[in-house]
């Protein structure tokens, strides 16, 4: 069930926006994290709001394994995000 939860999130067009640095709506990501939850995926999210220089912006952290993380950093509206992915 884990595999075919996050095989579906991987390959759809909603992360293909995350990846390209598209803002993407909050009902959007409540869909990713809908699909974690129904998956039993763990993740985490951190957010930032908004200022005159940068957008609000989520982080999200899933879980793939003890040893594997996927760090998304998500863009509520257009601009460079606060977060920066950890190398």
């Amino acid at each position: 069930m884990f595999d075919s939860h996050i095989s579906g999130l991987l390959s759809g067009a909603l992360l293909r926006k995350v990846l390209n640095n598209d803002p993407i709506s909050l009902f959007e990501f409540n869909c990713i994290t809908g699909i974690l939850v129904a998956g039993n995926i763990p993740f985490d999210t951190s957010f930032a709001s908004g200022t005159r220089k940068n957008p609000a912006s989520l982080q999200l952290t899933i879980h793939l394994s003890p040893t594997s993380t996927l760090v998304l950093v998500v863009s509520l509206e257009p601009g460079s995000s606060v977060f920066s992915p950890s190398p």
